[in-house]
């Protein structure tokens, strides 16, 4: 496990995030790898993975072992401007959906606060 510089020297320094997990209840290292503007390529089984793919932010595939090969050749046939622009999709994919601010103020909105 990464931590602190480490995990963000790593994730801001990679070309993707590969996460072909059987499931994940969140997938809060797939917001940490949003956030940074990479490329998630991910399982149908994150929680949040058809959500975020549906943003053009990450690619999806099931979590079998043919899913991840075709995960990582997807990725590979990406031109650099549909990397650059799924890297953009991840940054705002993060910021309207799971940064911080805004969720609290989603909770102020509900509460009729804001």
């Amino acid at each position: 496990m990464l931590r602190g510089d480490a995990k963000w020297g790593a994730l801001y320094g990679a070309e993707a995030f590969v996460l072909p997990s059987h499931q994940e209840n969140f997938g809060i290292a797939v917001a940490d790898a949003l956030a940074c503007g990479l490329i998630p390529l991910i399982s149908d089984k994150v929680n949040i993975a058809p959500d975020v793919a549906a943003d053009g932010a990450a690619l999806m595939e099931p979590d079998t072992l043919e899913g991840t090969i075709q995960l990582i050749e997807r990725f590979q046939a990406l031109t650099e401007e549909e990397r650059s622009a799924m890297r953009a999709n991840a940054l705002n994919c993060y910021q309207r959906r799971y940064a911080l601010g805004n969720a609290a103020q989603e909770v102020y909105r509900a509460l009729g606060l804001a």
